[in-house]
């Protein structure tokens, strides 16, 4: 069970049910100032379904009634099942801000690209975030950003091997092996699928990833390297990568 929370909290899985840079112009940390998040390049008239899907950290099931809203500024509540959909602009970058009573105020972030996708994320509580503080003794400081860096193969299995970076200041990033969190950039054998980088200050940053050996990744769901990544104060920021092996 230890396992399970930690290497839940703040993992964020990528689903493989799609087709196949952007400036957030965020400066000061705070989400209300960036209007909706709305897509900058998209195609006009050309619009793509996406489905964000909301699971607990500690068993997997959905979470229903949390708010959800869209790169419009749409907003929809998710049902048991943990998800929500929205009609958006293809091209471009979305965001999504969910809030809720019952999780940490999050941002999915990625380039949209042309075809439907489903965008399953695991969210993370207070308490849980309190408790990865506990176990590797580190503090969270006030208005500042978590970066969370998901790292899979298509199949959904972790990228191991894989390591993420991001342009801007940072406390150690944390992994999750088989004995729960540990300091590391790496994806462990045995771990999950994830990279968490604390305390960020707000505003954009680059995130890279160097894949594993014999594999090539790129940012999900539109593929390419993931544009510019917007990080708010008091925010958890994801971003997704898609790896495939090609030896």
């Amino acid at each position: 069970m230890r396992k399970v929370m930690f290497g839940a909290l703040l993992c964020s899985l990528g689903c493989a049910a799609t087709d196949l840079e952007s400036d957030s112009g965020i400066g000061d940390g705070d989400p209300s100032n960036n209007g909706g998040g709305a897509d900058n390049g998209s195609d006009e008239n050309e619009s793509v379904s996406a489905t964000l899907m909301l699971l607990n950290a500690m068993s997997g099931a959905g979470i229903a009634g949390v708010t959800v809203e869209s790169p419009s500024g749409e907003s929809g509540t998710t049902g048991s099942d943990g998800s929500v959909g929205f009609t958006i602009d293809a091209g471009g970058t979305f965001q999504f801000r969910v809030r809720g009573d019952s999780v940490l105020d999050h941002l999915v972030f990625g380039p949209t690209g042309s075809g439907d996708f489903v965008y399953p994320t695991f969210v993370a509580t207070e308490s849980l975030l309190d408790s990865v503080n506990n176990s590797l003794g580190t503090v969270t400081a006030s208005e500042t950003g978590i970066v969370v860096v998901g790292i899979d193969y298509e199949d959904l299995t972790p990228a191991v091997g894989a390591t993420a970076s991001i342009g801007s200041m940072h406390d150690s990033p944390w992994v999750f092996g088989s004995m729960g969190a540990s300091y590391g950039d790496t994806i462990p054998t045995g771990g999950m699928g994830a990279v968490i980088f604390p305390n960020v200050p707000p505003g954009d940053t680059s995130v890279t990833v160097q894949p594993p050996s014999g594999s090539t990744c790129s940012a999900f769901p539109g593929g390419g390297q993931m544009p510019n990544s917007p990080v708010f104060m008091n925010h958890v920021t994801v971003v997704t990568f898609h790896c495939v092996r090609t030896r």
